[in-house]
């Protein structure tokens, strides 16, 4: 049950951001941030020790050749495709996608459909990869909604991405928002044995949900359901827009250079080690792995970040006075505090069973947990929805939304908004949404992040939920206090059963 105020709130034990923490509390929280310094001064020096006589030694390196040398045994597309009857390479003609040169290219593609086909005709699912994903990542996801509920599933690596083609070397460009929309409808639109006149659902994690907002703004009306799995909320980037585009490329320029030292590799595999489980058994170990290990990983990588934030600036530009970068500090606070549907205990891979809860993360937000039935949402909630655009004509094609670090450029990719072109249409998003079934699922665990994640952000992030659920004549918030953005899709059955709720929404809507 919501919770209408923060007296409530503390009268159940729950502390909200701003409430006063116990001494208790914070006793135990700065005693287990010096066991965290300490151990981290004590383990860095011996780290950096042993990946430095690693190196020198030719050791690291060695294993890094040998291990790549296998990479590209297992991952050659020929044998992938041999063994993988539901994959196929499909021809994305020159213009689709700037990036690629203006020339043709190859992207993977993977359906899987049911066996028997259900007796209600589901609609179809788009996977929209992730920042730094690709089809491997969510291909357990894939697997379930195919058998366990008969979906027809899309799911592709976009240009530079997993097993499609790599970026031309004469090219640095990153794609616009206009190029991954173009080549996300592109691909739903020639996977054999789908209807053109089928609308779809999206079940896009992370950067996929940006990819798709950017779709709905270009190519309305393909969307009958729209999944936000954790979707990075445009001011978020907005406000940490050097760091996205500064330091994350940086960090994947660096990683493409010392790549041959095998330290790259020794960190990814240790990264994606605890997710292998959850990635499913379509691919193998050697594979899963090895396609986040090489050179065009880190290339498209570090392109990407700057994709995210033309898709986030074409997402502001098409909300248009709702996007939450134009709120005033009523608005701001009233939207960020809205409560959700339901709070959602659940870690699958701890074994940690689902329950529905009244417990608050940390890291909550406001002072006051509103309903939609609170006087203050429906005010703010009626003035809101008149700010709703409905005409192309009124969108601003030609600001940008981003606070870029200096020199500034006008937009991250292109001359207009989302790096489309002259000709373009741009859909106002809240029509689009008032159409679709809406489901969202966010985490709120930021333990680690606080530096970087803002107060300020969280309020925008939590905001942006309240604004797709709001718009939507069917929506749904899920909210996990104690899973963070990096663990939330691993939790396949609940994206799998979500993805099934909007699928039952839309028929019943028939």
């Amino acid at each position: 049950m919501p919770y209408k105020t923060a007296d409530d709130a503390l009268n159940d034990g729950l502390t909200p951001l701003s409430g006063k923490q116990s001494i208790s509390s914070r006793l135990v929280s700065s005693i287990m941030m010096c066991v965290k310094i300490v151990f981290g001064l004590v383990m860095a020096p011996i780290c950096i020790i042993l990946l430095l006589v690693a190196t020198l030694s030719g050791i690291g390196p060695l294993i890094n050749y040998l291990l790549t040398s296998c990479d590209k045994e297992s991952l050659d597309r020929d044998t992938i495709l041999q063994q993988h009857p539901e994959m196929f390479l499909i021809d994305i003609p020159a213009g689709i996608n700037h990036a690629s040169g203006d020339k043709s290219y190859r992207a993977m593609v993977r359906v899987t459909k049911p066996t028997e086909p259900p007796a209600d005709k589901l609609p179809p699912v788009i996977v929209p990869g992730g920042l730094a994903s690709n089809l491997m990542t969510m291909s357990r996801h894939q697997d379930e909604l195919t058998s366990k509920y008969g979906f027809t599933v899309v799911n592709f690596d976009r240009l530079g991405v997993g097993l499609s083609d790599a970026y031309p070397s004469s090219t640095s460009q990153s794609p616009s928002a206009a190029d991954v929309a173009r080549e996300m409808n592109y691909v739903m639109t020639h996977c054999v044995g789908i209807d053109d006149t089928e609308k779809w659902i999206q079940v896009g994690g992370s950067m996929g949900t940006n990819v798709a907002t950017a779709f709905v703004a270009l190519f309305p009306n393909r969307l009958c359901g729209f999944f936000n799995l954790d979707g990075l909320p445009h001011a978020f980037l907005q406000i940490q827009c050097k760091k996205f585009l500064k330091d994350g490329k940086q960090i994947m320029d660096v990683m493409k250079m010392i790549q041959w030292t095998g330290i790259p590799r020794l960190a990814f595999t240790a990264a994606i080690q605890p997710m292998l489980p959850v990635m499913g058994d379509a691919f193998t170990k050697q594979q899963m792995i090895g396609v986040m290990c090489r050179e065009q990983f880190f290339t498209t990588t570090g392109l990407e970040y700057t994709t995210l934030m033309s898709c986030c600036d074409l997402e502001c530009a098409a909300w248009g006075k709702q996007a939450t970068t134009e709120y005033d500090g009523d608005t701001l606070r009233v939207l960020a505090s809205i409560a959700p549907d339901e709070s959602v205990i659940l870690n699958e891979s701890k074994g940690v069973p689902r329950k529905v809860t009244t417990e608050r993360s940390k890291s909550e937000l406001g002072t006051c947990f509103l309903t939609h039935d609170d006087p203050e949402c429906v005010k703010v909630e009626r003035t809101f929805r008149t700010l709703a655009l409905q005409d192309p004509t009124d969108i601003d094609r030609n600001k940008t939304h981003c606070n870029w670090p200096q020199p500034s450029p006008k937009h991250p990719v292109g001359e207009f908004v989302g790096g489309v072109d002259e000709d373009t249409t741009i859909y106002p998003l809240a029509p689009q949404f008032k159409a679709m079934v809406v489901r969202i699922m966010c985490a709120r665990d930021y333990t680690g992040l606080e530096q970087n994640y803002s107060q300020e952000a969280r309020n925008h992030a939590a905001a942006r939920c309240s604004l797709q659920s709001l718009m939507s004549d069917d929506a749904k918030v899920y909210y996990y206090p104690q899973l963070s953005h990096l663990n939330l899709w691993q939790q396949v059955s609940e994206v799998t059963s979500v993805t099934n709720e909007i699928a039952q929404a839309v028929m019943r809507r028939k």
